[in-house]
């Protein structure tokens, strides 16, 4: 497995990656897209601003070179605090998402770890991410020492 950047004729892949993790966490209870087809218009224009940018990161998984399938994809940032706070880098996690067949296979785990390398190398002093209460993936987050530190509460009305 290698882990490198995205290159722009992958665009495609990611926005399936990223609609497909979309839906998972619809079905985990998470926000339901309101237009399940038009996910990837939205999706486009962003991600071709910013897979140049050099404080947004998108790493892709490839299973191996010779057969060039990608099996995951990661998106992160570096993200300021506001300027009433004393200044500090983090490093946020905006999306992953492992293909099914591959997971618990070290892709995730991978992919996190080359994201924080990357944060560090940056100067980012923290990284953090949002995860559903009840996703799989908030073990994996936590065996990478991510802890709780804020909780979002909602009710219906």
């Amino acid at each position: 497995m290698q882990i490198r950047k995205l290159a722009h004729q992958e665009i495609d892949i990611a926005i399936e990656f990223i609609q497909a993790m979309l839906d998972t966490m619809a079905s985990l209870g998470g926000h339901a897209l309101q237009d399940p087809h038009s996910i990837s218009n939205w999706l486009r224009k962003p991600i071709q601003s910013q897979i140049d940018s050099p404080d947004h990161l998108f790493l892709i998984a490839e299973l191996d070179i010779s057969s060039n399938q990608l099996i995951g994809i990661l998106e992160a940032s570096i993200i300021e605090l506001s300027s009433v706070f004393l200044p500090k880098s983090s490093l946020h996690i905006h999306a992953i998402y492992v293909a099914p067949q591959y997971r618990r296979s070290g892709v995730a785990r991978s992919l996190m770890e080359a994201a924080f390398k990357w944060g560090r190398d940056k100067g980012c002093m923290e990284a953090d991410l949002n995860v559903l209460r009840d996703s799989p993936a908030k073990l994996l987050y936590e065996s990478l020492g991510f802890e709780d530190f804020q909780i979002e509460m909602r009710r219906k009305l």
